[in-house]
């Protein structure tokens, strides 16, 4: 019996000693340690663990993970949570064996729980595209349709959402076991002081690089023509762009050429952007919720252009309750209507504007002459579930110009052109990480010009009538997906399918017994494809990466065209409030806008390429920096590009054989000049441009603005043109400086 009792005893006592050694080690995971380190190496952080806090780790130094740089900042937390973080991304794995943490290669590395979600306005339900997402150690931004994905690290974290305008929102996350959604709704600031901000290049990084972007309020805040607010007048203030022709929407980028610009109205291209015969653009501002210019460094998505990409994303329609706003101008007025239908899950934008020149002009007498524009956005919206949103975009707008004169002769002149855009577009989110966006697009442009001429000349009636009209349509389909591949990439991927319809060109004449129709370019049908691929990459704490290529193809009267456009940017913050970026990228465009500045809009025609006429690539390259001055209060940033353009196409001299028989009336000569064959009647040849782009600009205080300067060289050397030696182009500019200054006088009332 007494040897059952020493059994049992020793027993207990092994027991305790077992229990006092296993509560030992895990009190070695649970201490509480504080340590901060930025962009440091993981052997670095280990061994100062291990001096500072008595842990031993034990580990092989082939652990190629170690030598990642990380950044870590953690106070008085269990030293297994910092291990969780340290580790989340490396292919380590520890193990607790005795009083030594063991670290050994994890094949299969456990991936961290994920969260998801929309950021929106808390007022409208408006989605936040840009808005910052933090994790304590994690940044993201969220897309264009304001979804972001973030990975959460071991343990409770502080979810920092923020976006320029609204208060900041920190929500509590506890530890989670398994991917989650979480959607935020931010509150705008009120303030006594609104403050213009034009975000353009800033310091924070990589993500600004050689953009300009801009909200609905601060372009309604920016000094206006006529009372009207505009985008593309706003863009034409910024460094590195021009103004066309005076007084026109046309957006000279860096040397390019109006055609060069890629503008999507959500998602969609626009042809033409003119109103009032170039004094406004076709948006209107009380829609637009948010426009990107980006003029270097293009993102893998973007292509079919050279110079620029003008991205303007509408209003998607108040989902908390119904809204309006008007306003009468001095050459317009604008209605906009937005409100939820039954309920939050749907909701409805309708934006209308209309001149009424033609209005003013009949109560004055002046009936000889008659203008009008209008345009209508309509834009529905609707939540299916907390993974799904269909939207459905419309817009259709048309300026009409009619002109009599009635001397010794009857002359009447009409011309009419308009752009029609559509969109039907599904967000999906695809369980983990991986976000997606499928869209079916149609776009329309139309041009036309009709003149009569009815006189009385040597007792004989001649009478003369010639229709010009040129058009393009489109329809296409695309999709994009946004993948979060770990906390230190995020990758973009996706296609597109177009399939176009020119009709660049046709002339209808009839004088006397004098009747034809005849066209230098039949109608042509193309299709276009791009697949592109993009890695946004954190080298380390302070060097970020985007490193893409996007491929696209161009099949056209039986010839195939292809182009592989690599794309690369680096952004360098060695600390806040400084920063230094270049970039590089190649572009291809299959279209030529053939101008004639002489003749005007009647012979600006959009042609493709074709088997005789190659399509215009360019390649350029950037680098520039940004900085703090006086503290935080103004921003100065300075840029230097060089581009290089080849096969850009132009009229040969005297080719404008359309101009010249719109002039010159019933020649014989001209009617078989204007049947010419489309490639006859160009040239192509080489350009290039380069310069330098300053900005100093205050964004908040009640003054705000900015002073921009821009040095600047164009050229082109094409055949058959100036002897076939280098040239100024026509939208050479050598300086090119501008002001903008905004004054709050008082909650309501302000200047610029």
């Amino acid at each position: 019996m007494k040897k059952m009792y020493k059994f049992l005893l020793c027993l207990c006592l092994g027991w305790l000693a077992n229990t006092q050694i296993v509560f030992a080690q895990a009190g070695i995971l649970h201490q509480k340690v504080s340590i901060t380190k930025k962009a440091a190496s993981l052997d670095e952080i280990l061994k100062e663990l291990s001096a500072n806090y008595k842990v031993n780790f034990s580990y092989s130094k082939d652990l190629v993970s170690l030598h990642q740089k990380v950044t870590v900042n953690a106070s008085q937390l269990p030293l297994k949570d910092v291990l969780d973080i340290l580790f989340i991304d490396a292919r380590i794995q520890y193990l607790l064996i005795g009083n030594q943490i063991v670290l050994q290669k994890n094949k299969r590395k456990k991936s961290a729980p994920v969260l998801t979600g929309y950021i929106t306005d808390a007022a409208t339900g408006e989605s936040l595209a840009g808005a910052t997402v933090t994790n304590g150690g994690t940044e993201t931004i969220s897309n264009n349709y304001g979804f972001y994905t973030i990975a959460q690290p071991s343990g409770a974290i502080k979810l920092e959402v923020k976006y320029l305008g609204y208060d900041l929102k920190v929500i509590l996350v506890p530890a989670l076991s398994r991917d989650t959604l979480i959607s935020v709704q931010l509150h705008s600031t009120v303030n006594e002081l609104v403050e213009v901000s034009v975000s353009s290049e800033t310091t924070t990084g990589l993500q600004q690089m050689n953009k300009i972007s801009m909200t609905s309020s601060e372009l309604k805040q920016l000094p206006r023509l006529m009372g009207e607010a505009d985008a593309i007048k706003a863009f034409q203030m910024m460094p590195g762009v021009l103004a066309g022709k005076e007084g026109s929407s046309d957006l000279i980028v860096r040397g390019g050429s109006p055609d060069q610009n890629l503008i999507l109205l959500d998602g969609v291209p626009v042809y033409n952007v003119s109103h009032l015969l170039g004094i406004f653009s076709v948006f209107n501002p009380d829609a637009i919720r948010k426009v990107d210019l980006i003029k270097g460094g293009f993102p893998a998505p973007y292509g079919g252009r050279l110079s620029s990409v003008v991205d303007i994303r509408l209003k998607e329609g108040n989902t908390q309750r119904f809204a309006g706003e008007g306003s009468v101008g001095l050459i317009s007025s604008k209605l906009l209507l937005e409100g939820p239908i039954k309920n939050e899950k749907t909701s409805f934008l309708i934006s209308a504007r209309r001149t009424y020149l033609d209005l003013v002009t009949a109560v004055l007498g002046a009936n000889n002459n008659s203008y009008n524009f209008h345009d209508l956005n309509v834009k529905v919206n609707r939540t299916l579930s907390s993974k799904d949103r269909i939207y459905l975009s419309v817009y259709g707008g048309l300026d009409k110009f009619v002109f009599r004169d009635k001397p010794d002769r009857e002359q009447k002149f009409k011309m009419k052109w308009g752009n029609t855009t559509g969109s039907l577009r599904w967000n999906h989110v695809y369980g983990r990480k991986l976000f997606s966006n499928v869209t079916l697009t149609h776009s329309a442009y139309r041009f036309g010009q009709n003149s009569e001429v009815n006189s009385t000349k040597n007792g004989s009636n001649i009478d003369r009538e010639v229709n010009f009209n040129s058009s393009i349509n489109d329809w296409g389909a695309k999709a994009d997906f946004d993948l979060a591949a770990g906390s230190i990439h995020t990758m973009r991927f996706g296609g597109s399918y177009i399939y176009h319809t020119f009709n660049p060109e046709s002339v209808t004449f009839k004088a006397g017994d004098l009747n034809f129709t005849t066209s230098s370019f039949a109608k042509t049908k193309a299709q276009e494809i791009y697949m592109y691929a993009e890695d946004r990459i954190l080298i380390t704490q302070d060097l970020e990466a985007i490193a893409g290529a996007h491929w696209s193809a161009f099949a056209v009267k039986g010839r195939n065209y292809t182009s592989l456009q690599p794309r690369l940017a680096l952004s360098y913050m060695p600390n806040i409030g400084f920063s230094l970026r270049t970039s590089y990228s190649t572009m291809a465009q299959y279209l030529h806008l053939l101008s004639n500045t002489s003749t005007g809009s009647p012979t600006d025609v959009w042609a493709p390429a074709t088997d005789k006429v190659k399509p215009q690539r360019s390649w350029q390259a950037t680098a520039g920096a940004a900085a703090s001055v006086i503290g935080d209060l103004f921003e100065l940033s300075v840029d230097l590009y060089y581009k290089k353009l080849r096969d850009v196409a132009e009229f040969k001299d005297g080719g404008d054989f359309v101009g010249q028989f719109l002039r010159n009336g019933p020649d014989t000569k001209f009617a078989s000049l204007i049947a010419a064959p489309y490639e006859e009647r160009i040239t192509n040849g080489i350009g290039w441009s380069y310069g330098s782009e300053w900005m100093l600009r205050k964004r908040e205080g009640y003054t705000t603005g900015w002073l921009g300067y821009t040095l600047s060289y164009a050229r082109r050397q094409l055949e058959g043109i100036n002897n076939n030696k280098p040239y100024p182009y026509s939208y050479d500019s050598r300086h090119s400086i501008a002001m903008v200054v905004n004054h709050k006088l008082s909650k309501k009332l302000s200047v610029g």
